[in-house]
């Protein structure tokens, strides 16, 4: 597997392990071996160790000794938890993005979303709009351990989002997620703290719904 020299090797790992683990490329309770995964990429152990230990901090994997990782479970609670404490977050960090953020960065994530809307059929384009308008809802937050906490918890939140689905969204998923989207940008078009926070609240217990009723999660 090449690896471009844009990023230091570590960051370039880490970045290409923790896209497979979210999009379970590597299922919950896989070993990832590091000599293994050290010829996979063509690099020494070194930075696929790094590499595990910055995923075992984020909660995606649990480090064995003398083996390299196992990727974490997924379950029904932690599903449960991690819907819950990202709803406390984002609400909270919506409310600094509705008082800053741009009419120009609302019609980009408003472009976006119309996008998806025109073919829906495109999970990555999905993907990366979903990625935009939260990343948004975070961005004028200065409180550095609140976006922190708020990364991780969107990290794993997608993880477990795609392994409750099975993969791709079904077309009418993207649909309805898509207009909640459009919901939260029309919300802050309003410059509202209220009423966008409210927008985000309703979105993110709709996505817990949808998560929770998967059959593959016990």
């Amino acid at each position: 597997m090449g690896l471009k020299f844009f990023q230091s090797l570590g960051d370039q790992v880490f970045e290409t392990l923790k896209e497979k683990i979210i999009n379970n490329e590597y299922k919950p309770g896989e070993l990832m071996q590091i000599d293994k995964l050290a010829s996979e990429f063509g690099v020494s152990t070194t930075p696929i160790r790094e590499a595990l230990l910055r995923l075992d901090a984020m909660g995606l994997v649990s480090i064995e000794r003398n083996k390299g990782a196992v990727v974490t479970q997924i379950s029904k609670k932690l599903a449960q938890y991690t819907w819950e404490f990202r709803r406390l977050l984002e609400a909270h960090t919506s409310r600094d993005t509705a008082k800053h953020c741009s009419e120009m960065e609302v019609f980009e994530i408003e472009t976006i979303l119309n996008k998806v809307l025109e073919n829906p059929n495109d999970f990555e384009a999905y993907k990366k709009s979903d990625i935009a308008i939260h990343t948004l809802l975070s961005k004028y937050t200065e409180n550095y351990l609140i976006i922190n906490s708020l990364n991780n918890l969107s990290i794993n939140a997608r993880r477990i989002r795609y392994f409750a689905e099975e993969g791709p969204f079904l077309k009418e998923v993207i649909i309805a997620v898509t207009h909640e989207h459009l919901s939260i940008i029309q919300a802050l078009k309003t410059h509202n703290p209220d009423i966008v926070e409210e927008k985000v609240k309703s979105h993110l217990i709709n996505a817990q719904s949808r998560t929770m009723e998967s059959s593959y999660l016990e």
